[in-house]
């Protein structure tokens, strides 16, 4: 009979207060790096061994942290990279692992990120950020004569 994987511990809606406050510091520490372009700041925050990925919008995934990280460094020197707002953090996770879902605003548009933290013997460090567009958070309400029907928000298309 064959054998049934080990069980993982159940996903935790929230972490305690000090874990999550710590995973919401890394995340904010990677956002703080690319926003001051500070190379070595974001060479800390990636984890410096294991399995690593980064999805940039409209770009192929990068697997290997020499590659991430150059992506980055050439990122951040680019005259027009954009500041980077993070909004909306959201925090789910297991001992060890933790994600966090942001709203990236950029100046000229808006990104959903997701962001994955594994736990080492110095702290959190990223494995994985993968961002792409989203529609921008609404700031105004809809006329009542708007022509257009309303969506039915339960259909997926």
């Amino acid at each position: 009979m064959p054998r049934r994987p080990p069980r993982l511990p159940p996903l935790l809606a929230e972490f305690d207060d000090e874990e999550r406050e710590a995973v919401l510091a890394a995340n904010r520490a990677f956002y703080k790096a690319f926003n001051d372009r500070d190379a070595a700041a974001m060479e800390q925050i990636w984890a410096p061994t294991g399995s690593v990925i980064c999805l940039h919008p409209g770009q192929a995934a990068l697997y290997e942290r020499a590659e991430i990280m150059a992506s980055w460094r050439a990122i951040m020197k680019h005259p027009e990279a954009p500041r980077v707002r993070c909004t909306e953090e959201w925090v789910v996770g297991r001992p060890g692992l933790a994600l966090v879902i942001c709203r990236e605003v950029l100046p000229n548009g808006q990104l959903m990120a997701s962001n994955l933290y594994v736990r080492m013997t110095d702290g959190w460090h990223m494995t994985s950020h993968h961002s792409g567009p989203v529609p921008p958070v609404a700031t105004g309400r809809a006329t009542p004569a708007s022509s257009s029907p309303a969506r039915d928000r339960r259909k997926l298309h």
